[in-house]
Order: C-alpha cells, then sequence, then structure tokens
C-alpha cells in the first residue's frame, strides 16, 4: 500500500469506518512511513480540538433568548385605514343602473316562425350561390321537411378526369 491510498483511510480512520484488514494495513504503512504518520497525527488533533469546541459551545433556551431578542427588532407601524373613494360607489351604482337599463330597454329575440309543411302547399327553396369545387360538377338543392334545413350537393362529373 502506498501513500495515495492510505491517505483517506487515515481520514476515514477516525470515523470508525474502517474494517479490521484496511485498519491494519494503515497501522503498517503509518508505521514505515513518516509523512502518513504526521497526517495521522494532524487529524487526530484536528478532531480532538473539534470536539473540545463543540462541547464548551453553551445552546441558549429558545424562549429566553427570543425574548431577549424581540425588542431590538424594528415593530411595522399598522397601516392607515383608508375609506374607499366615493368613485368606487358611484361606480357601482352606476354599473348596476346600466345592466338594469340594457335589460330592459334592449330588444328581444323573436321566436323564430316555424316552417309548417302540408301536403298542400309547395314550398320552394333557394340558393343564392353554390360553388363547386369541379366546373363539370352537378349541384342539387334540398330542403329538408322535418328540419327545415337547406341541403346542398355537388357531384363530381364521372366522365371529367379520363380522356376519350
Amino acid at each position: 500500500m502506498n501513500c495515495r491510498d492510505v491517505e483517506p483511510l487515515v481520514l476515514a480512520g477516525n470515523d470508525d469506518t474502517l474494517t479490521e484488514v484496511q485498519r491494519a494495513a494503515v497501522a503498517h504503512h503509518v508505521a514505515t512511513c513518516p509523512a502518513c504518520r504526521r497526517l495521522q497525527a494532524g487529524v487526530a488533533a484536528a478532531l480532538s480540538s473539534y470536539r473540545a469546541d463543540v462541547a464548551a459551545v453553551t445552546v441558549p433556551e429558545p424562549e429566553t433568548e427570543w425574548q431577549r431578542l424581540r425588542p431590538r427588532l424594528p415593530q411595522p407601524r399598522p397601516a392607515a385605514k383608508r375609506p374607499l373613494a366615493p368613485v368606487v360607489w358611484l361606480g357601482s351604482a352606476l354599473a348596476a343602473a346600466a345592466a338594469i337599463a340594457f335589460a330592459f330597454l334592449s330588444p328581444k329575440p323573436r321566436p323564430a316562425t316555424p316552417v309548417v309543411f302540408s301536403p298542400d302547399n309547395e314550398v320552394v327553396a333557394e340558393a343564392e350561390f353554390v360553388e363547386a369545387g369541379n366546373i363539370n360538377a352537378s349541384t342539387m338543392v334540398y330542403l329538408d321537411k322535418e328540419s327545415g334545413w337547406l341541403v346542398v350537393w355537388a357531384t363530381d362529373d364521372a366522365g371529367a378526369g379520363t380522356k376519350g
């Protein structure tokens, strides 16, 4: 084992994560290598200092610390309440009045007059303009007596695409 292999193991050895085989290999190398021995001693000293510093820290009681800190914090000023501007109240009233006037004064839609079909009366349907994609197409207009729909068909000329 060389120094490059031992350095990460020396750092991990303080966490007790090494296997017995790794621990024996590190101990054998450190015994023969002065650079790795200094590294191991430095890591042990740093860890010891860290543990001493952690043990010396006192954690304050949160409620006591809050009571001590709270008076030093800037206090927010309460926001001044402003009454709604008269324009808002007036605007609401004007909008309501306009809606009522629109409802009463707008023209009422007339119900559609149903188309009554009987065998006696003849209904003529006409289409002002029908355009088909093919100039030779045949068009037909049909009025459905049950629904009152005007239906337009356009059929292609069967011989339009053939030469003869």
